[in-house]
């Protein structure tokens, strides 16, 4: 059985994602999916261990039957206390399961030095069923783009990116409405089907687009290309979502800040969580004021501004 210092305990803490959205569904090409998603500094993740007479846990069930999975496997003790510290809010859009499932499995292998690589975090937790970028951003955080998904693999990371640190996201949440996840979400991507050209003209966006613009810092051309991105995208989960957005009342803003001209926005993974990009501080500050002065009937609504987060997830050893 492995030996660990009794006296210590580990806290491990990543960061939230927005998922940016998938350039592709079909396996047109041999693979499936393929997605991006970008960092953020809010809503981490946090789980700390410990030594205890017992095992002991604050998480859900669901966790806590992967945990166990992990202590047969790996023939560790179970006399240990594992404590989610910062949680986020489940089915909101910003990637709690994985963060939450990758924060648990470090912080196990950690601590008993078990030296987990991520794939097979991933498979004690069943991540990545679709997309990467939960995972890429665990590991580096920053704007990551994965290599659509193999069939039994989870997707790999091609691509990661610091983000502009000086470009702002204001994130908009709707307190009164929750995503979809678990069994309808599976279902909609078995059932339902995209069509090829949609599917190709994401494809040609995120590389002759989006990925350009993050390298070169070009702001305009990058809200552009989302705003178009986001735009066909909204397509294809119009009839499960009733519009752009899962919030109508968040549908609503967006429509008016487009009228304004202000486009580089978006929602993440199925919501109600969504963004809105600005080039500075002093430019979001700018348009959360637009949104409090027209919208002010909206009490369900909230507006953060974010930063990006260019680094992955932070193990702290404390004696």
């Amino acid at each position: 059985m492995t030996k660990f210092n009794k006296s210590r305990s580990i806290t491990v803490s990543s960061p939230a994602r927005i998922h940016l959205g998938f350039f592709g569904i079909e396996d047109n090409f041999g693979y499936s999916f393929g997605s991006m998603g970008l960092a953020i500094n809010k809503y981490k993740t946090s789980v700390k261990i410990c030594s205890s007479q017992k095992f002991e846990t604050n998480l859900p069930k669901k966790y806590e039957n992967r945990i166990k999975k992990i202590i047969k496997s790996t023939n560790i003790s179970n006399k240990f206390k594992i404590s989610l510290l910062n949680e986020l809010k489940s089915h909101i859009g910003l990637g709690s399961g994985t963060q939450t499932s990758l924060c648990i499995g470090k912080a196990i292998s950690s601590y008993f030095n078990l030296k987990l690589t991520t794939n097979e975090l991933v498979n004690f937790f069943q991540r990545g069923l679709r997309s990467g970028t939960g995972i890429g951003i665990f590991e580096k955080g920053g704007f990551v783009l994965d290599s659509c998904k193999k069939p039994g693999e989870y997707p790999q990371i091609i691509v990661r990116k610091s983000f502009p640190s000086h470009w702002r996201l204001i994130l908009v949440s709707d307190v009164k409405s929750t995503g979809y996840s678990g069994i309808k979400e599976k279902n909609f991507f078995l059932n339902d089907k995209v069509l090829k050209k949609r599917v190709s003209d994401l494809s040609h966006i995120t590389l002759r687009g989006i990925l350009p613009a993050i390298v070169y810092e070009d702001y305009n051309c990058f809200i552009e290309n989302i705003a178009e991105f986001q735009r066909i995208t909204s397509l294809y989960y119009r009839k499960v979502q009733k519009g752009t957005f899962s919030s109508k009342k968040i549908s609503n803003i967006m429509q008016y800040l487009g009228q304004l001209g202000i486009i580089g926005t978006g929602q993440s993974s199925w919501g109600p969580s969504s963004y809105i990009f600005a080039e500075s501080i002093n430019h979001a500050k700018e348009i959360i004021n637009i949104l409090n002065n027209k919208f002010s009937m909206y009490n369900s609504l909230k507006y953060e501004i974010v930063k990006p987060n260019n680094s992955g997830y932070i193990l702290k050893h404390n004696n």
